[in-house]
């Protein structure tokens, strides 16, 4: 037993010592070795505020990356950096379409560059011009919309909403919005309903900046319709809550900051569809409606995914949403800012929760069209983040309500 011990242990020894000698032999650099070898030849295929530089790569043990040095503005310069494992680079962040020439090194493993090879690059207009000249801002309930697309790159932009101050003729900041979609809409509201001059310009993380594309618009008016609303049982509808403290008048209380309180939840064996109604105590014409997700679940579990909207002004309807005493208002799905399906991101939580999520009643053309004038608002949901299911609970924090007064 002894010897086998003994043995164990020296051999323990030599495959410690085997592994050490390894780690030692990765780690050595030689301080001596020449520069590696420069490119050759590079191809440049021109972007908007960019290019890619294909190249081959140079046979050298010592080669560990290839850099480009060049100039995006006057006095400002940009370096990027691309793997032996890699065959090109990808340059950004240019502010003009000048042709401008670009120092390519190769670099050793000892940090030794090569020689640069020096290649002209004109790149295609600049991102942040690319994506203005797509900018549109159009008027929407409470304020305005701006739509963008054309940023093919998916580069990181910040999109600058501005308005002409009346009393001093000068253009003021109202917000700064962020995205790296390819396309996509911004809302501003709390705008009175007066014609207003609005601009917005686009900038990226290297400080460049379009012009302001400018327009005059003016907002759609609408107010929010005064809480508490009310609970109108209607046959047909499914509100009886799974527990007691998940009660439907949750949807108007205030509250949507703290999960599994402030909630309106129903029993897990609810079937679905399943629908409730609300009494709004005025007669609205509705331009939008507004709901917080749970805050632990925005965007997942029994959160609504997919719901219609119903309305009217007949006391005593007909419980079956195909009758004439009930006006179909739209069908509207949910969806995650960040684009994503489950995993919802700050920005996500941010919308779905904290600010809710907007549903508003447009025309063909995506400009506002408020409802027609109704007392009763009746919300079915046809599926939830779970998934479709012939039976579950559906969970609402809070709804808000806007439009027109119109009682007589």
């Amino acid at each position: 037993m002894r010897r086998v011990t003994f043995l164990i242990g020296i051999l323990s020894f030599l495959l410690l010592g085997n592994a050490c000698k390894e780690e030692e032999r990765i780690d050595i650099l030689n301080e001596d070795a020449p520069a590696p070898l420069p490119l050759m030849e590079v191809t440049v295929t021109p972007r908007h505020g960019g290019a890619v530089l294909r190249y081959q790569i140079p046979k050298d043990k010592n080669l560990l990356c290839v850099k480009a040095v060049y100039e995006i503005n006057p006095g400002q310069f940009n370096e990027t950096k691309a793997s032996i494992y890699l065959d090109s680079l990808v340059l950004k962040g240019f502010g003009s379409v000048n042709t401008t020439p670009v120092k390519v090194y190769t670099v050793g493993r000892n940090g030794k560059e090569s020689e640069p090879l020096i290649v002209e690059v004109t790149p295609l207009t600049p991102v942040v011009d690319e994506v203005s000249s797509s900018c549109e801002i159009k008027r929407a309930v409470g304020g305005v919309k701006i739509n963008y697309s054309k940023n093919g790159s998916q580069e990181s932009l910040t999109y600058v909403l501005l308005t002409k101050n009346k009393e001093t003729n000068e253009w003021e900041q109202l917000k700064r919005f962020y995205s790296s979609l390819t396309e996509g809409q911004f809302t501003q509201r709390g705008m009175e309903a007066v014609e207003t001059n609005v601009g917005v310009y686009v900038t990226d993380r290297w400080g460049n900046s379009s012009d302001t594309v400018m327009y005059v618009v003016t907002p759609v008016f609408e107010q929010e319709i005064p809480k508490p609303f009310a609970h109108k049982e209607v046959a047909g509808d499914s509100w009886t809550p799974g527990a007691p403290h998940f009660g439907i008048e949750h949807l108007w209380d205030g509250r949507w900051d703290i999960d599994a309180q402030y909630i309106y939840a129903t029993a897990k064996n609810t079937p679905i569809p399943q629908s409730f109604t609300i009494d709004l105590k005025h007669k609205v014409e509705i331009t939008r409606i507004v709901e917080h997700q749970r805050p632990k679940y925005t965007y997942l579990d029994t959160s609504v995914k997919e719901f219609e909207l119903f309305g009217t002004c007949v006391d005593m309807p007909n419980g079956d949403t195909d009758h004439p005493d009930w006006i179909k208002l739209g069908r509207f799905s949910s969806y995650q800012p960040s684009g994503q399906t489950g995993n919802p991101t700050e920005e996500d939580f941010q919308y779905g929760n904290v600010e809710g999520e907007n549903f508003e009643f447009l025309d063909e053309n995506g400009d506002p069209a408020p409802t027609p004038p109704v007392r009763y608002l009746r919300w079915r949901t046809y599926e939830t983040w779970n998934g479709a299911t012939e039976v579950g609970e559906v969970i609402i924090a809070e709804l808000e309500v806007y439009g027109k007064i119109v009682d007589e």
